[in-house]
């Protein structure tokens, strides 16, 4: 499951302060499920929610909910694209501590694809690939350097990078 990695690694790069103070940042996976049908393979999905949950966080909600949004347009697109999914949203919870700080906790439905391939000449030898989500018309597909402000204040930068399997045609455009 690289997306739940893949979100920690973009969180941390936003906000630097839970890179230094880790322990400030859960990211797992809940409500997991894995789909498959009777079908002629093995191959199947992973659906499952990433809840995310910041403690004692002190800095600008816009300086976590604009990185996540990023990343669900590059990994999740059709959370943004689905009337259903646009309804559901991405859901969060916000529990005050003090005048100051607060737990939040972000909740993004995911769903990771798994194609498993009997190998040519071993019957009962199978690999399994977990394909990147697809390139969008009007999207990039290249890596971006990315900066969030509010008015003259820096609230976060990130990078959201190539995708490895892309990365590797790259010298070909």
């Amino acid at each position: 499951m690289y997306k739940l990695q893949s979100l920690r690694n973009l969180i941390e790069s936003a906000v630097p302060s839970l890179k230094i103070n880790p322990e400030n940042l859960i990211v797992m996976a809940t409500d997991g499920k894995a789909v498959s049908t009777i079908g002629g393979g093995l191959s199947f999905e992973y659906g499952y929610t990433v809840a995310i949950t910041v403690l004692d966080y002190s800095g600008h909600t816009d300086a976590l909910f604009v990185p996540v949004l990023a990343w669900v347009r590059v990994h999740q697109s059709d959370l943004l694209a689905n009337p259903q999914s646009q309804a559901r949203g991405i859901e969060f919870t916000v529990e005050p501590l003090n005048t100051a700080a607060v737990d939040i906790g972000i909740r993004v439905p995911v769903t990771e694809r798994a194609v498993v391939k009997a190998v040519a000449d071993h019957p009962t030898r199978f690999n399994v690939e977990h394909p990147r989500e697809p390139c969008h018309p009007g999207g990039q597909c290249l890596p971006e350097h990315w900066e969030l402000w509010l008015q003259d204040t820096k609230l976060a930068e990130w990078d959201l990078p190539l995708p490895p399997e892309r990365a590797r045609f790259l010298d070909l455009f």
